[in-house]
């Protein structure tokens, strides 16, 4: 596998009561001699974002309603492939693990936990579905759910003037295909009582380029 990044996004919830631009598959030229795969969810460097959700008063009841998580997170998967390497396929995949639920961390949950599959995201930002790009989507408590894929190949040719090529008459330009911001915005279902108390969990991001 010439490329894989990893990286990871904490999300918290705290029951308190009772309970751009669109079109963002973009591409770059490849340059130089080696493969690479940037992955970035949130924050750049080893920072680990928090989307907190807060249950408070009388959305903590008997009639809750869904709740938005704060901040919103946006994600960019960036490969780029050897000048050298450009006719191969090379499939970019962003996985998501959200296996492990979030647990009770203080106030009196004791032992209960929240699994993530109560919670949703919409996009934004976004290309269509049909390009690869991540779309609204829910996590599935699973360690290898797929939420983006798509081929990082991309070519153009352009001739005299600028434009098109004709007649075998122009330069091939060869590229790799970038999701670039698109932006996730997560709420909570809020459709169960749970214990009140402050609940964490971590969902953790993996591109990878075959």
């Amino acid at each position: 596998m010439p490329g894989r990044a990893a990286t990871a996004m904490a999300l918290a919830a705290a029951l308190l009561a009772a309970t751009s631009a669109r079109a963002v598959i973009t591409t770059v030229t490849d340059t130089g001699s080696t493969y690479s795969l940037t992955l970035r969810v949130g924050s750049a460097g080893a920072t680990v974002d928090t989307v907190a959700f807060s249950v408070t008063g009388a959305n903590a009841g008997l009639t809750p309603t869904a709740v938005a998580g704060t901040p919103a997170i946006d994600v960019w998967v960036m490969p780029v492939r050897p000048v050298a390497n450009t006719t191969v396929a090379r499939p970019v995949t962003l996985r998501v693990d959200s296996s492990v639920a979030l647990t009770c961390q203080s106030g009196g949950c004791g032992t209960t936990a929240i699994p993530f599959s109560k919670i949703s995201w919409v996009a934004t930002n976004n290309s269509s579905a049909a390009s690869g790009d991540i779309q609204n989507g829910r996590f599935d408590t699973t360690a290898n759910q797929s939420i983006a894929s798509y081929d990082a190949n991309a070519t153009f040719c352009v001739g005299p003037l600028g434009l098109p090529c004709v007649l075998g008459v122009g330069t091939w330009t060869y590229l790799s295909r970038n999701v670039t911001a698109t932006r996730l915005q997560f709420s909570y279902d809020n459709d169960v009582v749970y214990p009140g108390g402050n609940y964490k969990g971590t969902v953790r991001f993996t591109a990878s380029m075959e």
